[in-house]
């Protein structure tokens, strides 16, 4: 079995990030942050994954102000 460890910026992403739990959200932050190390490794990041690590981001730091 082959797992992906990133989500590149072809790969479908969550619109609503509200509707995952948090496991899922760390996972996604994990590979989105894999992603991006991987692009930095090659060149420059890509703008989409740039933007999904923001989202997902905004999303971490508004569930630590709700507790």
């Amino acid at each position: 079995m082959e797992t992906n460890h990133k989500i590149s910026p072809e790969d479908p992403f969550p619109e609503d990030l509200t509707v995952l739990d948090d496991t899922e959200l760390e996972v996604l932050n994990s590979r989105a942050h894999r992603e991006l190390e991987a692009e930095y490794a090659t060149g420059f990041p890509e703008p989409e994954t740039e933007a999904r690590l923001e989202e997902v981001n905004l999303e971490l730091n508004r569930r630590e102000q709700q507790g």
